[in-house]
């Protein structure tokens, strides 16, 4: 009988034993993922955001945008956000492209909406992009983005679309934008007056009409080159591919 005691004590020590061991151990382990969470959560907290790509609007604005979701104060949440998730973009902003640059700095470069003109509006030039939304508004010119007259508009507010009232012009302007773009071609203005699309560099005039604005702009870096220094007015308003001759009409300066 006291032999079978001691040998139950026995067994009874060392299963205290082993669950003493298998206590301590997972206590070193709990600790151990705890340690190293924490560590983790403090190295990922994001300590900057670097924006680059901006050219019209503010790079406290995207950041402001990102801070939104307060998450993206991990750096691994923001990344994985970006990349996988959802998030609605600003609406001046095409794309966006987030990376770390460290483990706490969240690099973020933008791609704005392309400006396709601005008009002068109550002193203020209003630029906007091919669906008329409103990019930016102010007091300086940018030279690089086409002045478009004769374009009536009700109204302009920042980031909403212009309130045109005859859309049939507009969609005129948008072709005719883009096309001088693919050219490579930078007038000084451009105005739809008397029925026409109408380019202006320097005192050349060029009457495009209100159709087939691809194929007429087409013939225009030759021509303009025969026509550096003089005034006047070129007719493309009925051009077709089958046309032999085009009109260049001096202006009495020129005459």
């Amino acid at each position: 009988m006291q032999e079978d005691t001691k040998v139950k004590q026995k067994k009874r020590r060392k299963k205290k034993s082993k669950f003493g061991y298998y206590l301590y151990a997972v206590t070193v382990l709990l600790l151990t993922i705890i340690n190293i969470t924490l560590a983790a959560l403090l190295l990922t907290q994001v300590q900057a955001i670097d924006v680059s790509g901006t050219k019209n609007s503010q790079e406290s604005e995207i950041v402001a945008w990102i801070e939104e979701d307060p998450l993206t104060i991990n750096s691994l949440y923001t990344l994985w956000k970006f990349k996988f998730g959802h998030y609605t973009l600003p609406v001046y902003l095409e794309d966006v492209d987030v990376s770390l640059g460290a483990p706490w700095r969240v690099n973020v470069k933008v791609q704005e909406k392309k400006m396709l003109g601005c008009i002068l509006m109550d002193h203020s030039y209003v630029y906007f992009d091919a669906e008329g939304l409103v990019l930016k508004k102010g007091s300086e010119y940018d030279a690089e983005i086409p002045l478009i007259e004769g374009l009536t508009v009700k109204e302009a507010e920042l980031f909403e679309y212009l309130d045109v009232k005859n859309q049939k012009v507009f969609s005129y302007i948008v072709n005719v934008t883009e096309e001088m773009k693919e050219a490579d071609l930078n007038p000084d203005r451009l105005v739809w007056e008397d029925d026409s699309m109408n380019l202006y560099f320097e005192h050349v005039c060029v009457r495009l009409g209100k159709t087939n604005f691809a194929e007429k702009i087409l013939q225009l870096p030759p021509i303009l080159k025969e026509l550096e220094g003089k005034r006047g007015t070129l007719h493309l308003e009925h051009y077709t591919k089958d046309t032999s001759s085009i009109s260049f009409e001096k202006s009495d300066e020129e005459s």
